[in-house]
């Protein structure tokens, strides 16, 4: 009950994203539910650890709740007997969710990938949204209504152009393919408005019955085709890392190169200085000023901090599933008037909470030159240890 909870929360929420971008462009239903079904591996990550915890906080409080631990406990029956079968229905969902995030994702994402592009060959507005600025290659397209492949209220800026600069205006215009390999379309305009900048400062307004321009989407679809980190497998991701670590090892090169150069002309300078030669005092200060500052500047990998933090958020995500029902064993030693409903409120509270420390702590991996792994563990970690902590204490009481 739990799992369906949380998967209807984070399947309504996906719904909702696709229908927004892409039903309301009068796709097929049947592309829609393959669009939907194959993004479900991408909420799973978090179904599967937030159900867990509030599984056994449910059980365990409606078990205290009716007084049925402490019949057990009243019986000589220990409570392992009771905490070993949710350990091990947690590893179950640990061992899930790992094949969730290294195989089912990557492998959903690439299909869906494949699906949109097929979409876009289909539906040339399907990049373009109503009442929107579309920035296509290098032009903007400012527009309201999109309906099949009319284009309403059309106002486009042309970077490209070899004048200055040219914007036209238009009431409507038509989309077609023109190249399907290339992703290129052509835009009909009618009874376009031409204004033209030369690079002499002159300028030119024209008026014409029809314009014809074309439309480049192969930067979107090229962005399509290359997945995020978080849908990599680990063994791509692992290739990924060795890449950007040998990037950052030439960067720390450089960096330890220009300081040692910089610590060279420091101690030269001061030991002029104490030879008695004439050597400005503020020179002195400026360059150790620039020392501290390449101090605390050092070099940070914004790929390699990010491909890191993924492969450990796939890991951590999975045994969170198994460390955050340690959070709900301390139920089991208090009598709870509605203690299904109370640890139902606990686990929603708990979710949000870790749900904020995971965020915070993807935050601070480009800030601090630090092992990814400290900051994405640090949620489980932290209320896995106040688990232990609250069932050894709720355990002398």
């Amino acid at each position: 009950m739990a799992f369906f909870f949380f998967f209807f929360i984070f399947f309504i929420n996906q719904i909702l994203l696709i229908a927004q971008r892409i039903l309301l462009k009068q796709v097929d239903y049947l592309s829609v539910l393959q669009l939907v079904l194959l993004s479900i591996p991408q909420f799973l990550l978090y179904t599967f650890p937030f159900s867990s915890l509030t599984a056994s906080s449910m059980v365990l409080g409606d078990l205290s709740g009716n007084n049925e631990l402490l019949a057990l406990r009243s019986s000589g029956i220990s409570l392992k007997h009771v905490f070993l079968p949710i350990i091990l229905l947690s590893l179950v969902f640990s061992l899930m969710t790992f094949v969730t995030a290294d195989k089912a994702l990557p492998w959903s994402t690439k299909k869906y990938r494949e699906l949109y592009t097929h979409l876009m060959r289909d539906l040339p507005t399907l990049e373009l949204q109503s009442n929107s600025t579309n920035i296509i290659g290098d032009k903007v397209l400012v527009n309201k209504q999109v309906s099949g492949t009319n284009v309403q209220d059309v106002l486009l800026f042309d970077t490209a152009s070899n004048r200055q600069g040219q914007i036209m205006s238009a009431p409507s215009a038509e989309v077609s393919l023109y190249d399907l390999s290339a992703f290129i379309y052509r835009l009909d305009l009618e009874q376009p408005l031409i204004l033209s900048s030369e690079k002499d400062g002159q300028w030119a307004l024209s008026k014409a019955q029809k314009a014809t321009f074309f439309l480049n989407f192969s930067g979107q679809v090229a962005a399509l085709a290359s997945a995020l980190p978080s849908q990599l497998s680990i063994k791509e991701l692992q290739a990924q890392i060795t890449i950007q670590k040998q990037a950052l090892d030439q960067e720390m090169e450089r960096y330890t190169e220009k300081r040692q150069a910089l610590m060279q002309s420091i101690a030269d300078a001061q030991l002029q200085a104490g030879a008695g030669k004439k050597v400005e005092t503020a020179q002195i200060a400026q360059m150790q000023e620039a020392l501290s500052l390449l101090d605390a500047q050092k070099p940070i990998n914004f790929y390699y901090q990010y491909y890191r933090a993924e492969l450990q958020k796939k890991i951590a995500l999975s045994m969170a599933c198994f460390m955050l029902v340690f959070l709900t064993f301390s139920l089991s030693f208090f009598r709870i008037k509605h203690g299904r409903l109370v640890g139902f409120a606990l686990s929603m509270l708990t979710s949000v909470v870790y749900w904020y420390l995971l965020f915070f702590a993807q935050m601070q991996i480009f800030t601090y030159p630090l092992n990814p792994a400290w900051f994405i563990w640090s949620p489980n970690l932290v209320l896995f240890a106040s688990g232990l902590l609250l069932l050894v204490h709720t355990r002398r009481l």
